[in-house]
């Protein structure tokens, strides 16, 4: 009886008013996701839409003459525009949800200003060609149309066939579309937390990204990250650049469907080049500090041997060893050898003063270092403790405090930064260049800092209509500006254990009384700092001694002393 029941169920016909009804609709459905003929001004203004509501500007969608060929046809889009990484990525989720097919042929990205990318791409757009011939109507379809008035069955008929025909271009369209959204997601995971600048990437059938890295053992942990991701890479090319290495990745186009879960991107890849690659050394004008020749051993706790050091990094060396701060001019340059045994850390800093020729600030919180050939007064002792200056005009006093640990530099960026730290700071000064510091100290007050800062860098501070001026010597008719952050590209750093061993070459070893330091510049002129335990990227230090250091590497130990002074 069951049977019975469902078969006449299935016999059952719906009248031929309600077939074309659905059929009617079933159409229109049809002609959103591919319409009947090309409409290239309707195409571009979609794209256009679509990146404007994705924030993008300097949006540009041109489209290009329509292609036919049999049943399918498209619309070619040129896209351009600039904008945040995210806000592409944002886009091209707006184009795999949209309602058209939206394909994407081809995509760059080059790095622009700021934190901008500047995107263009090439969009298909699809449609059915007003003389695409119709394929068979499905089976049964003219049985349905017994009965009818000519014109009205061939209609229906006709109907049917392009219904037919389009469900399977759409089917054949969304099997075969392409979006970079993958593309997008791989990039953002490649450079998180490494020493990596995209500047450029295309992606076609093939894909091509070019960058900048820092450090051998960088350069290849990335080409190995771009293995075992999503690409499938074909070529890893190299080569030097300054301090860094530039590649190129080649290989073929990752594929994503439109439903797949991927992460979104959580770091922007794209930096101008800029001074990325800058090499930070002194040039190599050469002194020699070394301990006195007696016959009695000195009594204190610091030992130095190192070899071609920039003066800046010798102060930073000291601040390691003893947390003194240490606060040295821009001007102060050139490297030094200095051997030194058991000396304290008056003595250190009296023969570096006599042997490079600086002139070193009283005891403080803070040690001003400038060049003694230079014109001016001899540095004063920055006070322990501020004390409120009697003038009416005199800024108010910070209680904040903060620490640095900067090798030359911008003196506009160090007082953008206090004043992140006490909005009070907040002050106008001249415009351009303030010049340059390197700063070297551990919670030290701003009420101590900030005026070492400014005498170094030649600024007098007062106080106008509640507001913080700054101002230096010569400087009348220069219309005082925010002291603000300046916006420059970063550089390129690498950390202590992203150091290869091929590039670790020991500039010196110290102590200040509990165990000795190793020193290595890394390629962009960074001076690291190891002690024993702690790991290169391809070794571990065993241990370090005053004459040298023991390396376990995959080869076995392997020692590597310091040179003696040159003669």
């Amino acid at each position: 009886m069951l049977l019975a029941l469902l078969l006449a169920a299935s016999s059952v016909v719906r009248p031929f008013g309600e077939e074309r009804l659905l059929l009617d609709r079933r159409l229109e459905t049809l002609r959103r996701i591919l319409p009947d003929g090309p409409n290239p001004a309707g195409d571009a203004a979609l794209i256009h839409d679509l990146a404007e509501n994705a924030h993008l500007l300097s949006v540009e969608a041109l489209a290009r003459p329509p292609l036919e060929n049999g049943a399918r046809g498209d619309v070619l889009v040129d896209l351009s525009g600039v904008g945040r990484y995210a806000d592409i990525d944002r886009f091209f989720r707006q184009v795999a949800l949209s309602h058209r097919l939206l394909d994407v042929e081809s995509l760059t990205l080059m790095a622009a200003p700021g934190d901008s990318v500047r995107l263009t791409s090439v969009i298909r757009v699809p449609f059915r060609p007003l003389r695409a011939p119709l394929p068979q109507p499905p089976e049964g379809t003219r049985a349905r149309a017994t009965g009818l008035p000519r014109p009205q069955a061939d209609a229906f008929v006709a109907d049917q066939a392009l219904a037919l025909a389009k469900s399977e271009t759409i089917a054949a369209l969304r099997r075969a579309r392409r979006n970079p959204r993958v593309f997008l997601s791989e990039l953002s995971a490649v450079v998180r937390d490494r020493p990596v600048l995209l500047t450029s990437a295309t992606l076609a059938e093939d894909f091509s990204i070019r960058g900048l890295t820092i450090g051998d053992a960088s350069a290849h942990g990335l080409e190995s990250r771009l293995e075992r991701g999503f690409f499938r890479l074909s070529q890893f090319v190299m080569t030097r650049q300054g301090a860094c290495l530039r590649f190129e990745a080649r290989g073929a186009s990752p594929v994503a469907g439109p439903e797949a879960e991927l992460p979104l991107p959580t770091e922007d890849p794209f930096e101008e080049q800029g001074a990325s690659c800058a090499v930070d050394r002194d040039a190599a004008r050469i002194a020699v500090v070394r301990s006195p020749n007696t016959k009695t051993p000195g009594q204190g706790p610091l030992t130095l041997r190192l070899r071609d050091v920039d003066l800046p990094d010798v102060f930073r060396v000291l601040y390691n060893l003893t947390g003194q701060g240490f606060l040295v001019d821009g001007d102060v340059a050139g490297r030094l050898h200095v051997e030194l045994a058991r000396v304290s850390l008056e003595e250190t800093l009296a023969a570096l003063a006599k042997g490079a020729n600086l002139r070193i600030s009283e005891p403080g919180l803070i040690r001003r270092v400038s060049n003694a050939a230079g014109e001016g007064p001899a540095p004063k002792k920055p006070a322990a403790k501020s004390k409120p200056a009697p003038a009416d005009d005199a800024p108010p006093v910070s209680t904040a405090t903060a620490s640095f640990e900067l090798k030359r530099a911008s003196v506009r960026e160090i007082l953008a930064v206090m004043t992140d730290v006490d909005p009070a700071l907040a002050s106008l000064g001249p415009p351009g260049s303030l010049g340059r510091a390197s700063l070297w100290v551990r919670d030290t007050p701003l009420a101590t800092l900030r005026p070492a800062i400014l005498e170094s860098a030649g600024l007098t501070e007062r106080l106008e209509e509640d507001r913080r001026i700054l101002w230096r010597p010569g400087g009348a008719g220069e219309t005082p500006l925010p002291v603000a952050a300046e916006s420059t590209p970063p550089r390129l750093v690498l950390r202590a254990p992203d150091l290869s061993l091929l590039e670790f070459e020991p500039a010196g070893i110290a102590t200040g009384g509990a165990g000795f330091f190793v020193f290595a510049y890394a390629p962009g002129g960074t001076l690291l700092t190891y002690r024993a335990g702690e790991r290169l990227a391809n070794a571990v230090v065993k241990g370090v001694e005053s004459t040298d250091v023991l390396l376990d590497t995959d080869d076995g130990d392997l020692r590597i002393e310091i040179p003696p002074l040159p003669k």
